[in-house]
């Protein structure tokens, strides 16, 4: 259950447990509000069961007091502290009251952090933190060990005059945070599930009767017509039959920015199979998919002055007697011709028919595609940061930007002249492995496939084959999907409408 957040001016009598910040050096800040506490604060810094190392905590019980229990977190040095730590703090704070068998708080850390940053700001990062860390993926879990008590935060903010931009960025936050666990469900639920046509109906279902969102799904016919047979290649071998999901948010008259996301539900890896301990995770080959959903749902709720189309390619990549084969030949929508050199890298096929498509259908300002494209990208960057790849410097930066704020963040690649001709073939034009440099620079020879499908567009390609799904939670990301991308994408358009 999603927690409940509310503001008030001055500490919530009416909670359970208390939680109070304290910046570096400041042993003195609650000696004149309760000496039993401010004795309690020495003794743990003297004992070193708490210190004023950022995120420590401490928790004591006091005599006389309203609540239960009393929660001290150290914030860190205040030249320090930022609009991440804000979000990290916030997690250990609930997840902390969560661990005791209460299940409301008061704070005051937006009150001593208020002169640091924009209140709009302040209040998103404070909703991402709390909305993002209660996440659990518990639908197949026994009831008792579900995650369905509705938690309370009362955040104590007393600026009037910004009163309205604070609480007007937790709605933004706790929008942008429930869209991301709507992603990362999409992402955790199995293969059996989660097939194309149920990532359609549930497409469907989200943005049904939603105000300036239209939802459109060619069928495998429509994407014969079309020539995506690189698509329907990939998705050849597989029980359910491929799809294209468009879902087109029209709040704007301008051009549409394009989003392409890679919805392969299940990756098998095809007839180069994935050995044991590299498929059992492959579910999350749809992350971009999800990315591309959650982002435009955010944008809707939150009414931005936009135009977006979201354009996805789902299917599944399994064995069969009609699977494609290494080797295969196939004409892309484009027209280019693509030899088959591996069936496992089959999110750049598919991607290349959904690039081209957007590009010819709808003429968009801009392209971004977003994928598990690579397993490349994790031994450069590991797991905490996507690769980013792109033919236009601003868009690149303008996304490197919305990945510092949101703390989603991507890592800028080279996409020299060098590389452009890594993906050519020498019995068509393009071979989907490189040829030229085998698996050297895999995350950008990937990017530079993509390239020839997008014309002359601005196109930026983010890979999330680190980030997309976690080996062990940290923070506010959770083990398993994290929803990557959701955040990044939102607050790219969100400043870019500004």
């Amino acid at each position: 259950m999603d927690p409940k957040i509310i503001v008030k001016p001055e500490l919530d009598l009416q909670q359970k447990i208390l939680v109070l910040g304290l910046f570096e050096g400041e042993k003195k800040r609650y000696s004149d509000v309760n000496k039993e506490l401010h004795s309690e604060i020495l003794a743990g810094l003297s004992r070193t069961s708490f210190s004023f190392e950022f995120n420590k905590i401490m928790s004591t019980k006091i005599s006389n007091s309203a609540y239960a229990r009393v929660i001290v977190v150290s914030l860190g040095k205040y030249e320090d502290f930022s609009i991440e730590r804000v979000r990290k703090v916030t997690s250990k704070v609930l997840k902390s009251v969560k661990n005791s068998k209460y299940c409301s708080l008061t704070t005051n850390i937006a009150e001593l952090s208020k002169e640091l940053f924009d209140a709009k700001e302040l209040g998103r990062a404070i909703a991402e933190g709390i909305v993002l860390s209660n996440y659990s993926f518990d639908k197949y879990l026994p009831q008792d060990k579900k995650n369905d008590e509705v938690i309370t935060i009362s955040v104590q903010y007393s600026d009037k005059e910004s009163m309205q931009d604070f609480e007007r960025g937790l709605k933004e936050g706790e929008i942008l945070g429930r869209n991301t666990n709507f992603a990362r469900d999409l992402v955790n639920e199995p293969a059996n599930v989660l097939t194309p046509s149920a990532l359609e109906a549930k497409t469907r279902k989200l943005f049904s009767g939603k105000k300036n969102i239209s939802v459109k799904v060619l069928n495998k016919s429509e994407l014969k017509k079309l020539g995506m047979n690189a698509f329907l290649g990939v998705g050849s071998g597989g029980f359910d039959d491929p799809r294209l999901i468009i879902i087109e948010y029209k709040n704007s008259s301008e051009k549409p920015l394009a989003f392409v996301g890679k919805g392969i539900t299940f990756d098998s890896g095809g007839y180069n199979i994935k050995p044991t301990g590299y498929m059992e995770d492959m579910k999350c080959d749809m992350a971009g998919a999800a990315a591309v959903i959650g982002a435009i749902n955010s944008l809707q709720e939150l009414n931005v002055k936009t135009h977006i189309v979201g354009v996805i390619p789902t299917c599944e990549n399994l064995i069969s007697g009609s699977a494609y084969k290494p080797g295969d030949i196939i004409r892309t929508h484009s027209g280019k011709t693509v030899e088959i050199g591996n069936t496992d890298a089959e999110g750049r096929l598919i991607l290349a028919d959904a690039l081209s498509f957007a590009v010819d259908k709808y003429s968009p300002r801009k392209v971004i595609d977003i994928a598990t494209l690579t397993g490349a990208t994790i031994v450069a960057l590991g797991y905490y940061v996507a690769a980013l790849i792109g033919n236009d410097d601003a868009l690149v930066a303008n996304l490197k930007y919305a990945g510092d704020l949101s703390n989603d963040r991507v890592w800028p690649l080279p996409f020299y002249e060098d590389y452009l001709d890594a993906m050519d073939g020498d019995v068509s034009d393009l071979n989907n492995m490189s040829k030229k440099l085998d698996r050297a620079a895999g995350t950008i020879t990937g990017g530079v496939f993509l390239s020839k499908f997008i014309k002359n567009t601005s196109w930026a390609h983010i890979d999330i084959g680190g980030n997309a799904y976690l080996k062990e939670s940290k923070d506010y990301n959770s083990k398993y999907a994290s929803g990557a991308g959701v955040r990044l994408l939102s607050y790219f358009v969100l400043n870019e409408s500004k």
